[in-house]
C-alpha cells in the first residue's frame, strides 16, 4: 500500500477518478474515462495489481463489463458479459403497466475474496447473479439464485427488478449475501448452490413484518460490516436495519432521522456500531434532500440506545434538492475513514474524519450514478 486513495464516480458520461494521498487535503480529477458509457459503478479490485471493473451501458451498446489496471486506464470490455435471464411473464407484465425499465443492465461488480485470484461476481437486472474467474473475461450465471422457488415472486421496483447489492463474508468462504429489489435479501451458505431468504424483522409492502423466508421488501442497500461477524447494515424503502445473525434477523434503527427513505449507506470500517446515510423526502414520486439542505446521518451506539448525528459542517444548507443514488456513498480504510457522497447534480462530498466535517471535492459532473473508494 502506499497511502494513496481512488475514489471511482460513475456518470451517466463517463468514469471519472478523483485522487488524493492519506491526508486527503488536495485532490486531482481526471475523466471522463469510457467516455460515452453510462457508468452504474466501477471497483478498485486491490488484491494485486489495481485493476479497475465497470459496469458499463450505452445508447448504442449492450450492458458489459469493462476491465484494465488502474496505472493504464485502457479498458477491454467482458468477452462474455453478464447477460441477464428474461423477466418472468408477471414481471413482464408489472413493468410494462407502471412504465419501469426493462433493458438489461450491470448494478455492480464485487471482487472476490483475497484467497479468489481473478474472481468477481456482477449483480445484474433483470434480476441475476454472475461470476467470473478470469478478471472479467467471461461471466457465468449463479443458478442456484436464478433457481430459487420465490422467483416468479420478485416484484420489479422502480429502478426495474436489479440486484445490487453483493457482499461476501470474510469469515465464511462459502457464505455471501445479496439484494434484490424489490424482493429483499438473500443469503448462501454453500458457495451458491442453495439461498436463502433472510427479511425477517424489515417492514413488508403489504405494512406487515416479514417473518422468517418471506420476501416482499424493497431493499436499497445492504453492506457487511468487515470488523464484526454477522453485522450487516440495510437502507430500506422504508427504515433503515441492522443484524446482528447473519441477517437471520433484522431490528429497524432509524428512530431519530428525519425520513425513513433513503438509497446511500456507508459504514466506518473501525467502528462496527456506526453507518452513513442520507435521508430523502419522498414528495410526489419524486426524493429531494431533506427540506432544501443536504445532510448525511451518523448513526451511534447502536448496541444500546441507537442515536443519529446530523452532520452539517461543509454541506449546503439552503436550496440544496440533492438527491443519492444506491452506489452514491462509499467509505475508504483510512484512520479516521474517510466518507464520500455523490449526488444526481454532479457534486462530490468527502469527509476525511469519519463525517464531522464536509468538502466538495469534485463539481459539475455529469450526475453521478456511483462512488467507491480504494487506497492503492
Amino acid at each position: 500500500m502506499t497511502d494513496r486513495v481512488v475514489v471511482c464516480a460513475g456518470t451517466k458520461r463517463g468514469l471519472f477518478l478523483l485522487e488524493s494521498n492519506k491526508s486527503r487535503s488536495s485532490w486531482k480529477v481526471t475523466g471522463p474515462h469510457l467516455k460515452g458509457w453510462q457508468i452504474y459503478h466501477a471497483v478498485i479490485d486491490t488484491r494485486s495489481t489495481p485493476r479497475l471493473h465497470a459496469a458499463a451501458l450505452s445508447n448504442t451498446f449492450a450492458a458489459t463489463t469493462a476491465s484494465g489496471d488502474l496505472a493504464g486506464l485502457k479498458f477491454d470490455a467482458a468477452k462474455k458479459p453478464p447477460i441477464p435471464p428474461k423477466l418472468l411473464p408477471g414481471q413482464a407484465k408489472f413493468i410494462k403497466k407502471w412504465k419501469l425499465p426493462s433493458d438489461p443492465r450491470i448494478w455492480h461488480v464485487e471482487p472476490g475474496r483475497p484467497s479468489e485470484k481473478g474472481v468477481l461476481y456482477a449483480g445484474t437486472a433483470p434480476a441475476a447473479l454472475f461470476r467470473t474467474e478470469d478478471d472479467g473475461k467471461t461471466w457465468e450465471e449463479v443458478k442456484g439464485l436464478s433457481k430459487h422457488p420465490s422467483r416468479n415472486k420478485w416484484a420489479p421496483g422502480a429502478g426495474g427488478l436489479c440486484l445490487h447489492s453483493i457482499q461476501l463474508d470474510p469469515r465464511d468462504p462459502k457464505r455471501m449475501y445479496v439484494g434484490i429489489s424489490s424482493a429483499g435479501v438473500f443469503r448462501t451458505d454453500d458457495a451458491g448452490k442453495s439461498w436463502k431468504a433472510v427479511n425477517q424483522g424489515i417492514l413488508g409492502f403489504e405494512g406487515k413484518v416479514l417473518k422468517e423466508k418471506a420476501i416482499g421488501t424493497c431493499v436499497h442497500k445492504v453492506l457487511l460490516h468487515p470488523g464484526k461477524p454477522g453485522r450487516l447494515y440495510q437502507q430500506n424503502h422504508i427504515g433503515v436495519y441492522r443484524s446482528d445473525d447473519h441477517a437471520d434477523s433484522w431490528i429497524r434503527i432509524d428512530k431519530g432521522l428525519p425520513y425513513e427513505f433513503g438509497f446511500g449507506l456507508a459504514l466506518n470500517p473501525g467502528d462496527p456500531e456506526t453507518c452513513y446515510v442520507t435521508p430523502l423526502e419522498p414528495e410526489g414520486g419524486m426524493y429531494r434532500a431533506t427540506s432544501g439542505k443536504f445532510r448525511v446521518y451518523r448513526l451511534r451506539g447502536s448496541n444500546g440506545a441507537p442515536s443519529w448525528d446530523e452532520l452539517a459542517d461543509g454541506l449546503p444548507s439552503d436550496g440544496a434538492y440533492l438527491s443519492v443514488l444506491r452506489e452514491g456513498m462509499s467509505q475508504d480504510s483510512f484512520d479516521p475513514c474517510g466518507v464520500y457522497v455523490g449526488t444526481g447534480t454532479g457534486q462530490v462530498y468527502h469527509s476525511a474524519d469519519a463525517g464531522a466535517t464536509w468538502r466538495t471535492i469534485a463539481m459539475h459532473l455529469p450526475p453521478v450514478m456511483s462512488v467507491s473508494a480504494a487506497v492503492v
